[in-house]
């Protein structure tokens, strides 16, 4: 199992994966956090559009959305 950890640098979190800097959450002014990988991995397409091109950054509603979608991708 993953060893994961955060840390806050206000106005970001970083994912830290055995020490190493995995993923960055950040703070939207509209609200919400764009959650980036800081490697070569992808965000899966939302289901709502399914033929959409994954990417590296995805926006969650609330932090504890995002910092859970980053788990549990980790975990996969």
């Amino acid at each position: 199992m993953a060893n994961i950890t955060w840390k806050e640098t206000t106005p970001s979190w970083t994912a830290l994966l055995d020490g190493v800097p995995i993923c960055t959450l950040k703070g939207k002014d509209i609200g919400g956090w764009a959650a980036s990988w800081l490697d070569d991995r992808l965000w899966a397409p939302p289901a709502h559009l399914p033929k959409a091109t994954p990417q590296p950054m995805r926006f969650f509603p609330s932090l504890e959305e995002a910092k859970s979608a980053v788990e549990q991708a980790l975990q996969a």
